[in-house]
């Protein structure tokens, strides 16, 4: 009986050694799982925007240049296309008009007109509008900011803003912010490096769009707002593979000629449409891209050009992304092609 009792203790004993094992090796296991969430739980399009990299994209006056022939598309005098001095325009006061009167008893100020302004754009095209002491202390990549003090420079440059997005499909820039990257425009004075006249800070997550007004606007915004484009079209999984063909079979981005420029030559044959597009591809496509917007037609935009093949590349892969954009309507940027 004893050694019945024995044997019973030892199997239980056994056992119990078998069940503590396992437990430690499931503990152990879970750990492991903990520390590899990522990997466990992964998944394609999460983990991929978990770890794409913010990207910032940095434009000098040579990018924003007007170009000849071509007026901007604001509605207002050339004169106040380019806005040197905030102070110079202290004594210019707007036209009243419909939304400067509240009730019939209270003038709006200029600030009230410039916030009904900025919250029509706002709800027009689900963007966030940024100005005056708002952008005080915004530095990107090291490079600080000055903000507009002028209310009427600050006006000027929402309706220049708001002509511009009229430019854009219906629901163009809902679609990417409905897909992840909510835009916020930023205007301020001028870059503590007064070349810069634009900058796109954007990620798949988010997008800021900085504009110099001391620039044209049009042509800055134009610029900066395809990298935003672009960078929506990436996230959807498009792809310029077979842009560096379009170039003549010699060139390398970052080396400079200024023979190939158009802004330098005015050659309809030209490959690029300034020296700012020989940087590198993506400042190639923004800066094609201010040429494809502008109210006149550039020559290098001729029929079968190098820069009309590059910009049906682009016009190409957009209505291939763009639920907004339909291969059956001539968008803005497409009158040209």
């Amino acid at each position: 009986m004893r050694n019945k009792y024995i044997r019973k203790k030892r199997n239980l004993s056994y056992y119990a050694r078998i069940v503590i094992v396992i437990s430690l090796t499931l503990l152990i296991y879970g750990a492991i799982l903990d520390i590899n969430n990522d990997k466990r739980l992964y998944d394609p399009v999460k983990d991929v925007e978990q770890e794409e990299k913010s990207t910032i994209n940095i434009t000098t006056a040579d990018g924003s240049e007007i170009i000849p022939g071509n007026t901007t598309t604001s509605t207002e005098n050339s004169a106040n296309t380019i806005n040197n001095d905030n102070t110079n325009n202290t004594n210019k006061n707007p036209t009243p008009n419909n939304n400067q009167v509240q009730n019939n008893t209270h003038v709006l100020t200029l600030a009230e007109i410039n916030n009904n302004l900025r919250t029509e754009i706002q709800n027009t095209y689900g963007i966030s509008v940024k100005y005056g002491n708002e952008t005080d202390g915004y530095t990107v990549q090291g490079i600080s900011t000055s903000s507009i003090s002028d209310e009427n420079t600050i006006n000027s440059n929402l309706n220049k803003l708001k002509q511009a997005l009229s430019l854009y499909p219906n629901g163009f820039l809902a679609e990417i912010k409905n897909g992840g990257i909510p835009l916020t425009v930023m205007l301020i004075n001028n870059y503590s490096e007064n070349s810069i006249t634009g900058v796109t800070d954007s990620s798949y997550k988010y997008a800021v769009i900085s504009i110099a007004v001391t620039y044209p606007f049009e042509e800055s915004f134009y610029h900066e707002s395809y990298h935003y484009i672009e960078r929506y079209m990436f996230k959807k999984g498009a792809n310029f593979n077979t842009w560096n063909s379009l170039n003549p079979e010699d060139f390398t981005y970052g080396n400079i000629n200024n023979n190939l420029s158009y802004s330098n030559t005015f050659s309809p044959d030209a490959p690029f449409v300034n020296n700012y597009a020989q940087t590198s591809p993506e400042e190639d496509r923004a800066s094609t891209f201010e040429y494809m917007m502008a109210s006149s037609k550039a020559s290098c935009l001729n029929k079968e050009t190098i820069v009309w093949n590059k910009a049906t590349v682009m016009k190409n892969t957009i209505e291939a992304v763009y639920n907004t954009v339909s291969p059956n309507r001539v968008e803005y940027w497409e009158r040209y092609l």
